[in-house]
Formats: C-alpha cells, structure tokens, sequence
C-alpha cells in the first residue's frame, strides 16, 4: 500500500510513475479534500468565468424564485394541515368531554325526574289507600249504625230471621246424616 505523498516535500522522495499510475491509494483532487496544487488552473465552479447569458440569468433567478415560494407555501400548507389536525383532535376531545358532561347532567335530570314521578305516585298511592281505608270504615261505622238501628225498631224480624235461619241449618243437618247411613 502506497502513502499518498506531497510533489513538493523536500524531505520525501518521488515515488515512480509505475507506483502513481496504478496504486488506487494516489488521490485525485475530485475526491481528495486537500488543496490543489497552487500551478494547476482548477478553480470552483463559483468562480470560473463562463459566458454569462443575462437573460438566462433572469430567467434561471424567476424558476428559482418560483419554486422556493411554492416549496415554502407547501411547508406552510403542511404546517397549516398539522395545525388544523392538532386543533381537530384537541377540539374533538373537548366534544367528547362535552358530550359526556352533557349526558351525565341528562342522565342525572332524568334519574331526579323518574324520583319525583315515584315520589308522587307513592304519595297519590298512600292517599288512595288512605281515603279507601277512610270509606270502608265509614260505610262499616253506617252499617253497624243501621243494623243497630234497625234492631232497636223491629226486634221481632230479628227473631224471626234467627229462627229460620237455625231451622234451616237443623234441616240441612239431619238429611246429611240420613244421607250418610
């Protein structure tokens, strides 16, 4: 492997042309990152002089001006698109919270709502009952009013009425034993 060698070290000395031509170790200047020899004629690209054609240059500075603007309203876009994204998705959580909140206050009207139904039904079923209570009472309080009444009046209907009753009853008793033997 051959050193890459400096032409103009004094202290060096100059390798062959056989070794030059085809060792893959002698750089070229293209690719080597070192400084030209200061006699070669090689300069940048920027500072060569060609023929400049000033409206090719204007032209050229128009494409070049034309395609950083649409480049750069692309990144704006792009930008804009990202904003509009975050702003969705932040917007659409906060709809979501909202959504929630709202159908938790629904969830809890309607919860009160059915409460207070139940409470008043409860209520108009304990006064229902109540005034049932109250009416069965009083029409049994009439009744035996009546009945009283009725007896103190005519004492001997009530007479007559036991009396059937029980002969029927010893009627209905002594065929059912007759039945039987």
């Amino acid at each position: 492997m051959a050193i890459p060698l400096k032409e103009n070290d004094p202290g060096v000395p100059e390798p062959s042309n056989r070794e030059r031509q085809f060792s893959a170790d002698v750089p070229t200047y293209d690719t080597y990152p070192a400084e030209p020899p200061r006699d070669s004629g090689w300069r940048p690209a920027d500072q060569r002089s060609f023929g400049r054609n000033p409206q090719l240059d204007d032209k050229a500075e128009k494409i070049g001006s034309f395609v950083g603007n649409v480049v750069s309203r692309g990144r704006e876009a792009l930008g804009r698109l990202d904003s509009m994204k975050s702003d969705v998705r932040r917007s659409s959580g906060d709809k979501v919270e909202e959504i929630k909140q709202r159908a938790a206050e629904k969830f809890s009207n309607a919860r009160a709502v059915a409460l207070d139904r139940l409470d008043e039904w409860r209520d108009s079923a304990r006064d229902s009952a109540n005034n049932a209570k109250d009416v069965v009472v009083r029409r049994t309080r009439e009744a035996r009013i009546r009945a009283k009444n009725y007896t103190n009046e005519n004492p001997h209907h009530i007479i007559l009425g036991i009396a059937g009753a029980a002969f029927a009853l010893g009627l209905t008793v002594r065929l059912m034993r007759r039945s039987r033997d």
